[in-house]
């Protein structure tokens, strides 16, 4: 999905013109232009990113610094799905460094 002027201007009637302008980065946009994702991250309106964040999801949050990741998934409902003090290791068996194929015996 894209968010566009019009989808911000339909939430936030009172969205000034100026502001708009800044997130498009020309003042040739209409109702259809699509805002990118980084000039709505970097924008900082907390309530622009929480309407962002319930459509876009991961995407969004991801290009938010630490604090403001934490507090629009919290207010968004998207949940972290990676715990922070989970180490990601592989889930395969390790295998030692001085043990041969020829030397495994087949488990049967």
């Amino acid at each position: 999905m894209a968010i566009t002027v019009g989808d911000i201007y339909s939430q936030f009637p009172n969205f000034k013109q100026s502001d708009m302008i800044r997130l498009v980065g020309s003042e040739d946009f209409n109702g259809r232009t699509v805002v990118k994702l980084s000039n709505i991250a970097s924008f900082g309106n907390r309530d622009l990113s929480i309407f962002v964040a319930k459509r876009e999801g991961k995407n969004y949050t991801n290009m938010l610094g630490e604090k403001n990741r934490t507090e629009v998934n919290e207010v968004a409902g998207i949940k972290d799905e990676t715990p922070k003090n989970e180490k990601s290791e592989s889930k395969q068996d390790k295998i030692p460094m001085d043990l041969s194929i020829f030397n495994m015996k087949d488990e049967k």
